[in-house]
């Protein structure tokens, strides 16, 4: 994943962050996407739930693939 696309993913989860509220339901997730997420940085809904479930790591690091050892 590049540099840009882990920087709005870092800021979508922020204005999720700022204005998602537990427990009510004319604050959720889905209405931070449609009221701010969307009107600042035009995308899909399911690029919006990728970018919240994405973990930001650098880019080298994924412990899931493996090593070679020489």
């Amino acid at each position: 994943m590049n540099n840009n696309i882990k920087r709005r993913s870092e800021i979508v989860r922020q204005l999720v962050a700022d204005n998602y509220e537990a427990g009510r339901q004319d604050r959720c997730k889905r209405w931070v996407y449609r009221h701010i997420v969307r009107k600042s940085y035009p995308m899909s809904e399911r690029t919006f739930w990728r970018y919240l479930r994405e973990n930001n790591e650098p880019c080298g690091d994924d412990s899931r693939q493996m090593k070679l050892d020489l």
